[in-house]
């Protein structure tokens, strides 16, 4: 029994630091490092402002398309996950080194949106074979604390880059050998076919199911609220005086996201998911609100934790509960939700060129996001209200 228990600890840590390395590649990587490396471009003069947020928004319109090829094309019906999340990861690290060999507009859009297209492939597949494999939520929160560590990794390496004088091109082609590393400890790593788990049941007695439909409103107002300070925070920042300060800020919201990922899942099994969801959106929208003020240096530290505490956590609460609720058939609602939180994410960054000739456009912008997370955590309060008249009636 000691021995059974001690292989089940070490696979279960095994899938842990897998799922990790997973987002961190797919997503804190593959989509995240673009936000330290914007300032770095807009500075050298490759691109303009309006090119850098259009190519930004093409990597978020490849999210959307890769959640529908994902959920719905002929992706969706194949059965090898395992081999789904590699393709996908390896082609994340060769349209890296593409930035670094590529400068052309067009061109530089084209690969940001196939970059979408596999982070999302990324997103869907890791959720699907961690939920395989363990329904350990801390172990699951390992995935979504990828994004975190990702994030944080990213742009320590860009602040050192830019240290010894690196350009852009440099700075991406070391990021596409660190994919590489990434690659192969997930070849290492992959979980094995027989050690899938059966499906766990909810229980009779569990807390009903928010509506599928509901669930991907909310996700995607939730996409469009956290994009914009997610793109734009280290541009921001430098208007805060605090040149420390604003190189380290988006390293910041990278070390807040990993406890915050296990922390929402720990509260979850205490107060329940739809509870927690509503908290975390209110404080999510109540951050990013704090982020239009930023010339208040511990205004935005505060802000930044607390963005980076949540958004993440958003993910690790929605993800578990797709996973359970029934959709309509040939839906798989992991996707759809991946899909909703893409259509938000494409919209943020086209708001903020819009707005970009208004000396206030940037914080109408990202009102604007806190305004559909407001609106995102009053959907989980109304159906969290539902949860406990029904509890109230059956007792």
């Amino acid at each position: 029994m000691d021995l059974e228990n001690s292989v089940g600890g070490h696979r279960q840590l095994s899938t842990a630091i897998f799922g990790m390395i997973v987002l961190t590649l797919g997503m804190g990587i593959g989509r995240f490092l673009y936000t330290p490396m914007l300032p770095v471009m807009l500075r050298e003069g490759i691109f303009t402002f309006s090119q850098l947020s259009l190519i930004a928004s093409a990597n978020y319109a490849g999210y959307l398309v890769g959640s529908l090829l994902f959920s719905f094309g002929i992706f969706g019906g194949l059965k090898n996950i395992r081999g789904l999340l590699l393709a996908c990861a390896l082609v994340t690290g060769i349209l890296i080194f593409a930035m670094a060999a590529i400068a052309h507009p067009e061109l530089v859009i084209l690969i940001r949106f196939m970059a979408g297209v596999a982070s999302a492939g990324m997103m869907i597949f890791g959720s699907m074979l961690m939920l395989q494999h363990t329904h350990n939520p801390f172990v699951i929160a390992s995935l979504f604390a990828g994004v975190g560590m990702g994030i944080f990794i990213g742009n320590e390496y860009v602040i050192a880059g830019i240290a010894f004088a690196l350009h852009s091109k440099l700075l991406w082609f070391g990021a596409s050998i660190l994919s590489a590393v990434l690659f192969v400890a997930l070849i290492i790593l992959l979980p094995k076919r027989q050690h899938s788990l059966p499906l766990l049941k909810a229980a009779a007695s569990s807390e009903p199911n928010i509506q599928w439909w509901n669930l991907a409103l909310l996700y995607g107002l939730a996409g469009f609220g956290y994009i914009i300070v997610a793109t734009y925070l280290p541009l921001m920042a430098r208007g805060v005086g605090n040149q420390f300060l604003a190189n380290h800020i988006w390293s910041i919201v990278g070390l807040a996201v990993i406890p915050g990922c296990y922390g929402w899942l720990w509260a979850a099994r205490r107060w329940g998911i739809l509870s927690c969801l509503c908290v975390n959106l209110t404080v999510q929208a109540t951050c990013v609100v704090m982020a239009s003020f930023i010339h208040s240096p511990l205004l935005l530290t505060l802000s930044c934790v607390g963005f980076g505490a949540t958004f993440m956590g958003t993910s690790s609460l929605v993800m578990p509960l797709a996973k359970r609720i029934h959709a309509p058939q040939k839906i798989n609602l992991l996707g759809l939700v991946t899909l909703t939180y893409g259509i938000g994410q494409i919209a943020g960054p086209l708001m903020v060129s819009a707005f970009q000739s208004n000396n206030n456009g940037m914080t109408i912008s990202i009102l604007s996001g806190a305004c559909a997370l407001f609106i995102a955590a009053g959907i989980s309060y109304i159906q969290h209200n539902k949860v406990k008249r029904c509890a109230a009636i059956r007792s």
